[in-house]
């Protein structure tokens, strides 16, 4: 007579042991992935680009910009970017280890109608604040005429 509740029981543990959930302890957020810090890079990149004041709100207030050996203030931020053109980010790594993240890229920029182009390399650092992450350092530099 308890067969029945043996097998219902068996059924409900063994459904139960299929599910999986992620829990997360009240006032934290979950793990980022360095699949959603890259493209914050790339949004950096981009935005830097067209010169576009959007790109304000991804770095901290206190961010150290370098670009080839010189700081910069302002956009265009990334080196051998000049306003007007696009850029195009050609390869990326993320490296994410705690609150911080690390990011790595190679970008291209391309002004057609001056018929200018320059390649650069640039690193990120993320860092995980109270607001979401913000960059809290980019150094970048113009690719070597023998490195490109």
């Amino acid at each position: 007579m308890l067969r029945p509740y043996v097998l219902l029981a068996a059924t409900l543990l063994g459904s139960t042991a299929c599910v999986s959930r992620t829990v997360t302890p009240r006032g934290t957020e979950p793990a980022t992935t360095p699949e959603a810090i890259g493209p914050l890079a790339r949004l950096a990149v981009t935005l830097d680009g067209k010169n576009d004041r959007a790109a304000d709100t991804l770095y901290a207030a206190d961010a150290v910009v370098v670009a080839n050996a010189r700081v910069r203030l302002a956009a265009p931020r990334l080196a051998g970017v000049s306003n007007g053109g696009q850029v195009t980010v050609m390869a990326a790594t993320v490296t994410l280890e705690g609150r911080f993240a690390w990011v790595m890229l190679d970008y291209r920029w391309i002004n057609a109608q001056q018929r200018l182009a320059e390649a650069g390399r640039a690193t990120f650092v993320f860092e995980r604040r109270e607001r979401g992450w913000k960059i809290v350092h980019l150094h970048s530099s113009q690719v070597l005429p023998w490195d490109r």
